[in-house]
């Protein structure tokens, strides 16, 4: 307010600014307290200013417009819950780490400027984020069906073949659109990809999500591998076990896995023969590959092979992918 205080006679008025800063998007019903006292007998009196508006929508959401409801997840590294942001249902992802240094801060507006930038209809949509203290929440298009993941639980008769390669293509439709503006996912496995919908009758029916690993093609300049805590041993491709770059080709490589996982409907590596992580990077480094089941039709257990060779140059790329699965699909 300016300005702040003013001394005057009898009879006399003033005019003053008020100014309001917002630091997220909100709505403002409010009001400024505005006291008055003479001079002569020190008498008090209290008037009140209210003021009402709304900010222009940003990323930057005010922490008492998010509504949590039940607990619908729980990762490494946040708690999910299904919730309300204004008239919206959202997924909000409760951060667990709470320390709060200049480093986390950084890192997390590095992953709100990325997915501030996401807009594709493949892209799980991203409302905003709140930071307030030592609290971050991640706001996010909410999935009524989880990921895939979540599915296998149901028994494959209720997922038809047809429906699943819609998944992939959907995935694959995600996956194009990280490459082509330069962006590799890091993290491609079943939990990542959330349903949306069941029906066949729907255009689109999963959307890729969780892009805390996600990184700019051009800024990635250090060895990445799982050991150093980026991706999921069993989604990740030989160059990566064995401590070299990470590039398109091992998004590629992980998304044959979540193919394989999703048509076999399944975890693909069985535990009692790879009981421990290493036996599954032994297996992989070493050039074998898991052989096609009755789950998995030829064509199908193909496109995947054509995914994750040993030889990164050798796998296929994206687009291409896409259109074997479009194939597959109208075939089916």
């Amino acid at each position: 307010m300016d300005p702040t205080i003013i001394l005057l006679k009898k009879g006399e008025a003033c005019e003053f600014k008020l100014t309001v800063t917002p630091l997220c998007s909100s709505k403002l019903n409010d009001k400024i307290t505005i006291v008055c006292q003479s001079i002569n007998s020190g008498k008090e009196e209290v008037g009140y200013l209210k003021f009402k508006g709304e900010t222009e929508i940003t990323t930057k959401l005010d922490i008492d417009e998010i509504i949590f409801d039940n607990k619908i997840g729980e990762g490494t590294s946040g708690i999910v819950f299904k919730g309300r942001f204004r008239e919206h249902t959202v997924a909000i992802k409760d951060m667990k780490d709470r320390s709060y240094n200049i480093k986390i801060k950084e890192e997390f507006e590095k992953e709100v400027s990325m997915l501030d930038k996401f807009r594709s209809d493949y892209i799980i949509y991203f409302y905003g984020s709140v930071l307030f203290k030592n609290k971050r929440y991640l706001v996010t298009e909410y999935a009524e069906h989880g990921s895939i993941r979540n599915l296998f639980s149901l028994k494959k008769e209720a997922i038809p073949i047809k429906l699943r390669i819609k998944f992939m293509i959907d995935a694959a439709n995600g996956i194009q659109y990280l490459h082509v503006n330069g962006i590799l996912h890091r993290d491609i496995k079943p939990d990542n990809i959330l349903v949306l919908f069941l029906s066949e009758d729907v255009q689109i029916n999963c959307k890729l999500t969780d892009f805390g690993s996600s990184r700019n093609i051009n800024t990635l300049m250090t060895n990445m591998t799982f050991t150093k805590g980026i991706g999921t041993p069993v989604y990740m491709a030989p160059e990566l076990l064995s401590q070299k770059h990470y590039k398109k080709e091992a998004d590629i490589y992980s998304f044959a896995v979540t193919m394989y996982e999703c048509f076999k409907w399944g975890e693909a590596y069985d535990r009692e023969k790879f009981v421990y992580i290493w036996n599954i990077a032994d297996f992989v480094i070493s050039g074998k590959r898991l052989q096609q089941i009755n789950e998995i039709p030829e064509p199908i257990y193909k496109l995947i092979c054509g995914c994750w060779k040993q030889n990164p140059k050798d796998r296929l790329v994206i687009e291409q992918v896409l259109d074997r699965l479009q194939l597959l699909y109208k075939v089916k």
